[in-house]
């Protein structure tokens, strides 16, 4: 079996390539179309060797395209005779003039009215069955003007194609007429609202349909939100509305004074990026595909050269079979690519790409949405009333506006005053307004004046720390003055990270709009709307008293990330993040408290989150040194805080309801351990099982000593329902070998993304490996895990109660409801011998197992041992990407290398999962360090790489 490692394995196919089902293919080979598409299609790869990849490329492919139609059109005129009124126009990017790679070549083919269509019908036969035998992919439509106007006034993909369509060959005056009543009709002044409104639908329905965000994981070149056909869009607007030609769209806006030089050339430039990854996609495919999947990101990210350069080359694998081995021509080959490349090198090569792609992506929706409101024509009304606010700002039809350019340029603060009263007056920003800021944003000199001003460093710290709801475009004034600038206007050191993006799958959107995202939270946590989801939180973020240090810290916490520490590492971005508020804070004239107390925040922003789920929050030790990290009781909740705004913002998916019972847990024991309140003693222990005593329907003298047998930090660690629920479990198991029970959190149904499975058995060595196995194959996700053991009888005997928080997949915790049958089956089948661990697993979840893993970017593997989390237990951290079947995997070896489990936590971020053991020696000593803890670490390791190349076939 192959296993692709690096660029060179991939084999881009010509699109040429085809195999015409018609067996009469005697008119192409006589005209030679099916020897001139071969040989175009070896020149365009050509042309990929030398470095033409973009617009040129598809320019090339249209103009070849038009040489083919028209040899085919003067054939067909010699075999079944000319027609008079017939014509062959180009519609679609065809009809722009630039076809992709792997595209179809769509034309109408226009007859001079309804009865000459049956003679139409027959020279469009002639015509198009040559170019279809010699394997050109042609879209057509046979129809006369009237059919064409009704259909476009019905058809918004009909209307567009009157926008792109270019005479290609035959009568010339009837595509002329064509146009001539298109502009008169429906591309009339008069008409064009009709139009804009369509636009403005067809692309609120586009963007829903593909995904609704240009900052998804895997993007959509074409028709997703940042796509070319949002600059379709921008080109059909301009031209309905200012009569421009769709060659020099740009250009000619320029000159008309619609768009300013940068903007032309940003959007050139964009253009020419996406032009460049979709004929790359199409060639490596051999086919139409525009979705730039995780395997394709890598791909393109070495072939367009965004390997480090300065990274020294590994010895190269066998070389790849070239292309032309199966008869296609071969892709030329970036610098790096003939070298085999480490996952990690091709992630971040890929990360490179992907924060070009999705600057380029943001653009070209700029301009989507900044041209159908140009193209939008005035409407008429009234005298319009206008008010002046003073010093710069007017009020003109209940919006928010400057006085004019002028007094802009003159006084930059008016930009961020201008937002000021939009907060303060509740009253939108006028579009002349928000534009005239955005330009003047991109002005060098402008951003450094404003900057220096006093008053705008004011107003933007307010703006930022604002709480109240806002009426700009999308409800954020963040994300507002993000939009236009004004955000890396004042902060300059946020460009690093603007469109930067982690390749895996926990990450979801870049980093700048993670950080908008999150302040948007953090308003939104004080104004009281998440106090469903986060009462905690919602309960403190209403009490902030001083909100700067909190909002500031909140929008850099991840500024860092655009920058290497002191070493050249990029990993430490809570270390850089807080050396760059050293810079940035006091340039916005912040008082050398607030920097500090910005800086630490910054700096132990991930914190609580690690502490939270990967540490025993049982643990006095614990609690204890995570308390001297923050700055007291208010660094305490302002920490907290900005961890819920992160965590809930970082996906969709990213907060689950245990990270949030974990994270609150951790708040309300450090605030108490802060006071004075709180302390592991058998005071408390003992009021934890006079509450759980009333819950336990049974013999009271069995709970009495379950209770009495468990250990303390079982008793710390649990909620006195669930004791009472674990010890009927117990109480249910008998003489059999094991039992297991949901234990929800009332006697109802379980609800929510996570269950608690209470597994009760008798003690074995491996127990805990063989329960991971049949949870694993019941299609069960872990949460976390607690580990247990007490005594049952005088001779040594001991049972096991071990507590798991388990979810389904995609039901949650009804899905673990739903599994239970099968599951008690296969404990009690796995207990007794009946089947092992190993065969369950591969039974379930093998190979052959229709329940398989989706490709998702590679995970490095990482073993972490810490001797000194925690006094009684040696901890280790296992970072690796997830798989069915992993904490199997862990737990096993973790016997094998003959060490007990105490407590486990299992935490999952997209495909990376962060599995946390407290373990101890057979006699219940720590691990000592040495040659153990590396013993340790490569028996883990190697563990899990068998694993993965078992998974992967490898």
């Amino acid at each position: 079996m192959h296993t692709r490692t690096s660029k060179t394995t991939a084999k881009p196919v010509s699109p040429s390539a085809g195999s015409p089902d018609t067996s009469d293919k005697s008119e192409a080979k006589k005209n030679g179309l099916g020897e001139a598409l071969s040989h175009h299609g070896e020149e365009l790869f050509s042309r990929m060797r030398s470095g033409v990849r973009g617009l040129a490329l598809g320019q090339d492919h249209a103009a070849f395209i038009d040489s083919l139609i028209e040899r085919a059109y003067a054939g067909a005129e010699r075999r079944v005779g000319a027609l008079s009124s017939f014509a062959v126009a180009a519609v679609g990017s065809y009809g722009r003039g630039a076809v992709a790679m792997g595209s179809d070549a769509d034309v109408r083919l226009l007859t001079g009215g309804r009865r000459a269509r049956a003679a139409a019908e027959k020279f469009a036969q002639a015509f198009l069955y040559p170019l279809w035998d010699a394997g050109l992919p042609v879209g057509h439509q046979v129809v006369d003007i009237e059919d064409a106007l009704a259909l476009a006034h019905r058809d918004l993909a009909a209307a567009t194609t009157l926008l792109d369509v270019r005479h290609v060959c035959g009568d010339r005056e009837l595509v002329e007429r064509l146009l001539a009543r298109a502009w008169d009709g429906m591309f009339a002044e008069s008409a064009l609202g009709i139009l804009v409104d369509r636009l403005e639908e067809e692309v609120a329905a586009r963007h829903t349909r593909f995904g609704g965000s240009l900052y998804l994981l895997e993007p959509e070149v074409k028709s997703g939100a940042g796509g070319l056909r949002d600059l379709d869009v921008v080109r059909w607007a301009a031209r309905a509305r200012f009569r421009v030609s769709t060659k020099n769209t740009w250009q000619e806006l320029v000159r008309l004074g619609v768009l300013v030089a940068r903007e032309a050339q940003e959007i050139t430039t964009a253009e020419e990026f996406l032009w460049n990854i979709r004929n790359l996609l199409h060639a490596y495919a051999g086919r139409k595909i525009d979705r730039l999947t995780f395997d394709a990101q890598e791909t393109m990210a070495v072939e367009l050269g965004y390997v480090d350069s300065r990274t020294p080359a590994k010895e190269a694998p066998a070389k790849a079979p070239s292309a032309k081995d199966d008869g296609a021509p071969e892709v030329p080959k970036a610098e790096g690519s003939e070298r085999q490349l480490e996952a990690r090198e091709r992630a971040t090569a890929a990360e490179r790409l992907m924060q070009d792609y999705y600057v380029h992506a943001r653009v070209v929706t700029r301009a989507q949405e900044r041209m159908l409101e140009r193209a939008r024509p005035p409407k008429r009304r009234g005298k319009p009333t206008e008010t002046d606010i003073g010093r710069g700002v007017r009020m003109f039809d209940g919006q928010v506006t400057i006085a004019g350019i002028k007094e802009l340029t003159e006084e930059p603060a008016l930009a961020l005053r201008v937002y000021a009263d939009c907060v303060r007056l509740r009253a939108p920003i006028l579009p002349f307004a928000r534009e005239a800021i955005a330009r003047a944003s991109a002005d060098a000199a402008f951003c450094e004046a404003l900057r220096a001003s006093p008053e705008a460093q004011q107003l933007f710290v307010d703006l930022v720390c604002t709480v109240a709801e806002v009426p700009t475009k999308r409800g954020s004034m963040v994300g507002e003055l993000h939009d236009v600038g004004l955000l890396l206007a004042m902060i300059p050191e946020f460009s690093p990270v603007t469109g930067r993006v982690h390749h895996d799958v926990y990450h979801v959107y870049t980093v700048d709009v993670h950080s908008v995202a999150a302040v948007d939270c953090l308003s939104a946590l004080a104004r009281g709307e998440l106090s469903h989801t986060h009462p905690l939180a919602s309960r403190l973020a209403a009490e902030i008293a001083r909100p700067k240090p909190l909002f500031l810290a909140t929008l850099l916490h991840d500024v860092g990330k655009g920058y290497p520490d002191a070493s050249g590492s990029r990993k430490n971005h809570s270390v850089s993040g807080a050396e760059l508020c050293e810079v940035i804070l006091p340039r916005l004239g912040l008082s050398a408290e607030v920097v500090a107390e910005v800086r630490a925040l910054v700096l132990q922003h991930l914190a609580m989150y690690h502490v939270a789920t990967r540490r025993d929050l049982d643990d006095p030790a614990t609690i204890e040194e995570f308390c001297r990290l923050v700055r007291g009781r208010e660094g305490l909740r302002d920490l907290y805080l900005l961890t819920v705004a992160d965590l809930t913002t970082t996906s969709p998916t990213a907060m689950t309801s245990w990270k949030a019972r974990m994270l609150e847990e951790l708040y309300i024991v450090a605030s108490a351990s802060m006071s004075g309140h709180v302390g592991v003693d058998e005071e408390r222990t003992l009021r934890v099982r006079e509450e759980a005593r009333p819950f336990f329907q049974g013999p009271p003298e069995f709970f009495d000593a379950f209770v009495s047998s468990m250990p303390e930090r079982y008793l710390l660690a649990n909620r006195p329902e669930s004791i009472a629920a674990h010890a009927h479990t117990a109480l249910e198991r008998g003489e059999r070998p094991v039992h297991a029970a949901i234990i929800a959190p009332t006697r109802e149904r379980p609800t929510g993304d996570v269950a608690e499975l209470c597994v009760v058995a008798e003690d074995m060595p491996g127990l805990v490996a063989r329960i991971a196995a049949v949870i694993t194959a019941a299609r069960l996700e872990f949460v976390a895990a607690q580990v247990y053991s007490r005594p049952v009888a005088a001779g040594g005997a001991s049972e096991a109660v071990d507590v798991f928080l388990v979810r389904g997949r995609t039901d949650g915790a009804v899905g673990v409801e739903r599994a239970m049958p099968r599951l008690l089956r296969d404990l009690d089948d796995v207990c007794r011998g009946v089947v092992t661990p190993a065969e369950l697993l591969r039974s379930r979840i093998g190979g052959t197992s229709p329940w398989r893993e989706r490709p998702s970017p590679a995970v490095p593997t990482d073993i972490v041992i810490d001797d000194r989390a925690s006094p009684r237990h040696t901890v280790i951290e296992t970072f690796a990407k997830d798989r069915p079947g992993l904490l199997y995997t862990l737990s096993q070896a973790l016997h094998e290398l003959g060490l007990t489990i105490a407590l486990s936590k299992i935490n999952t971020e997209g495909n990376k999962v962060a599995d946390v053991f407290y373990v101890n020696e057979l006699d219940g000593s720590k691990v000592l360090p040495g040659e153990r803890f590396k013993a340790i670490k490569e028996t883990l390791a190697r563990a899990i790489d068998s694993e993965k190349a078992e998974k992967t076939g490898g």
